[in-house]
């Protein structure tokens, strides 16, 4: 079935009118969420890409495109310490003190404070 008559728009419709009428369309029940038929949905997007992809005309070979060679490598000398190993995330390492000190400070120190008040309290 031709496109333009499956989305009802006329032959030489702008992208813009295209998309309408698919949207249109699917509204009006063509999309299966809202209880349409998958099989018309299916055929509303086939005529939808079949209108908004441009037609392919003769295809005219490009020019060659010169490509640069690629250059040698020196080849590279091993490492004395071997090989390379992933340097360890910096969050890691800094979040270690902020643990211990926000341990300390939310539970040693009410024990501390605890203590302090039971020795000076009779």
């Amino acid at each position: 079935m031709d496109p333009h008559q499956v989305l009802g728009v006329r032959p030489g419709a702008t992208p813009h009118q295209v998309t309408r009428a698919f949207r249109r369309e699917v509204l009006r029940g063509g999309h299966p969420d809202t209880g349409g038929d998958a099989r018309a949905f299916r055929r509303l997007v086939a005529a939808r890409d079949a209108l908004l992809t441009p037609p392919s005309g003769p295809a005219t070979p490009a020019p060659p495109s010169p490509q640069p060679r690629p250059q040698p490598q020196p080849p590279r000398a091993p490492h004395p310490a071997g090989p390379a190993r992933p340097a360890p995330s910096s969050s890691d390492a800094s979040a270690l003190p902020l643990i211990v000190l926000l341990f300390l400070f939310f539970v040693a120190m009410p024990h501390v404070l605890l203590a302090i008040v039971l020795v000076l309290v009779p």
